[in-house]
């Protein structure tokens, strides 16, 4: 009914009124965000809590995807494969804050790229038992024999299936699709996604290699959470300013020399935080050209039993 209501007020209204219409509609929903945004950010700023937490053990991707800064096809950064060493500090320093939140042991990579992704798992489970693991792969390197290792420490697995016949991309993908269709266990823990290759999505700070030239409107005036609630690991220990920064343009400490607690409550981040919270996105590197506006909640992924 309210669909049909909607379509004839449409179809009544002369264009340029229906574009005002939808602007205001526009601006009026950026403000509800902002507006949002700024009390989940103050309130995660006077906790001094880290909601999630990406930890890249390699910064390679092996996929095409042209709406990502770190694809096959643009220029690569240095190669960087986070020790041992390194991982166990992380995840032991997590246990020791009695960690309960998100982890991701991947962020702007595939992370079956690293062959100790599953032995990783393991280990941070052992050590963070009432933390939320979850973990996006593009499918290419998914075996089923790896799909059924990996499952028991994961909360949730996204497997990006990048097909623009919406045809699954091999036998092992296929056997692990019709797995999970027939082990309801699965529903609310595995997403297969569909997905076209050449989506266009978030700017990604202005990076995104298809949509360079596309986003012509100004600085959105929203506040981001991210810099309030993500803590991004790159694989030499340096943290990035959030999930978008894909190429490291910040540093804004380095856990292979600093605890996890000096660099979420160090001067770099405090400054990003205030200047968010002041003057919105437009002072900031990457911030100014991104139109990331939406964060997942954990509450949208459930805790394995």
């Amino acid at each position: 009914m309210l669909l049909a209501i909607k379509l004839a007020i449409r179809k009544m209204c002369p264009d340029f009124i229906w574009k005002l219409y939808e602007k205001f509609k526009y601006k009026r929903w950026l403000h509800n965000i902002d507006k949002s945004n700024r009390i989940w950010a103050n309130s995660s700023f006077m906790r001094g809590g880290i909601e999630t937490i990406e930890i890249e053990t390699v910064n390679r991707c092996n996929g095409i995807c042209p709406f990502c800064p770190v694809n096959v096809n643009q220029p690569q950064r240095p190669y960087a494969k986070m020790t041992e060493k390194l991982f166990r500090k992380i995840v032991d320093e997590l246990a020791e804050m009695n960690y309960k939140m998100g982890v991701s042991l991947f962020s702007n990579n595939e992370p079956f790229l690293d062959e100790r992704i599953i032995d990783f798992h393991r280990y941070a489970n052992e050590k963070l038992p009432e933390a939320i693991f979850w973990l996006y792969t593009n499918g290419t390197l998914l075996t089923f024999e790896k799909f059924i290792e990996i499952m028991p420490f994961l909360d949730l697995l996204i497997i990006d299936n990048y097909n623009d016949k919406k045809e699954i991309n091999s036998p092992e993908l296929q056997r692990i699709y019709d797995y999970i269709q027939k082990h309801h266990e699965f529903d609310e823990r595995v997403k297969f996604w569909f997905r076209m290759q050449n989506e266009v999505l978030t700017s990604r700070g202005g990076q995104a290699p298809n949509k360079q030239g596309m986003n012509d409107r100004s600085t959105l005036n929203v506040l981001c959470i991210l810099p309030f609630v993500q803590l991004i690991v790159r694989p030499t220990g340096e943290v990035s300013l959030c999930c978008n920064d894909a190429l490291g343009k910040y540093t804004l400490g380095n856990l292979s020399t600093q605890s996890i607690a000096e660099v979420w409550s160090s001067e770099k981040y405090k400054s990003i935080r205030m200047d968010m919270l002041a003057n919105g996105r437009k002072n900031l590197l990457l911030c100014k050209d991104c139109d990331f506006i939406c964060y997942t909640s954990l509450e949208t992924i459930r805790k394995r039993p």
